[in-house]
């Protein structure tokens, strides 16, 4: 009886060693091995993304020698080479030089009127020209000093005019070659700064025997990166 219930248990336990060696192995699906995966990796921590400063750069194609040339043969060209500031450059300009021109022009023609009355009253009247007329009034009734005096008047008037004619075209291509300069050669971005602190000012050595005091001041440093 013994042997027999031994014989059952051992056919038992041989029958499941063999069910569970002939089990499938279970199957896993992408999704719970990319969970794994992703599980195993420590994440990276979030670091915001910086956005770069705009950095300037120079124009080196911009000459100021052009913007100079081009305002010597025509006023307020080297501006517009420029392009910078033309709605109150040119109209300054322009404004500038027509009413000097119409100076010049009024003034010496008033300027021939007068110089030749006045080498008539020197010299006498030659023929029978024409009386001048000044404004509707004819000059021969004016005395002959008030005569000299005002054509110098305007003869200086005339030449005052011609000066400022060409101050004006100095200046306007002083301005084309400052603006083609300083706007197109040089970096004026955040890498250029300044910092104003109050300061104490030494009194100078020569007025040291003195009783001076220090003198408040501002100090001015500039930065460069």
């Amino acid at each position: 009886m013994r042997r027999y219930l031994l014989f059952v248990a051992l056919l038992f336990v041989s029958l499941g060693i063999k069910a569970q060696a002939l089990r499938p192995p279970a199957h896993r699906s992408k999704t719970d091995s990319l969970n794994m995966v992703r599980d195993s990796v420590t994440s990276k921590p979030f670091v915001p993304k910086v956005k770069p400063e705009k950095v300037y750069h120079p124009d080196s194609t911009h000459s100021p020698h052009k913007a100079v040339m081009r305002s010597l043969m025509f006023p307020g060209l080297g501006q517009i080479y420029n392009r910078h500031g033309l709605w109150w450059r040119l109209p300054a300009i322009y404004t500038g030089i027509t009413l000097l021109a119409i100076n010049i022009y009024s003034n010496g023609k008033d300027y021939n009127l007068f110089l030749k009355e006045s080498e008539w009253r020197a010299h006498g009247r030659i023929g029978n020209e024409p009386l001048p007329v000044y404004q509707g009034n004819v000059i021969t009734n004016i005395l002959d000093q008030t005569i000299y005096d005002y054509k110098d008047n305007l003869r200086r008037n005339r030449d005052l005019s011609i000066f400022g004619m060409v101050g004006v075209w100095g200046i306007n291509m002083i301005d084309a070659y400052v603006e083609a300069k300083f706007m197109h050669s040089y970096s004026m971005d955040n890498n250029l700064s300044f910092k104003i602190t109050p300061s104490i000012t030494a009194p100078p050595v020569y007025a040291s025997n003195f009783n001076t005091t220090f003198t408040p001041s501002l100090k001015i440093t500039i930065f460069l990166r």
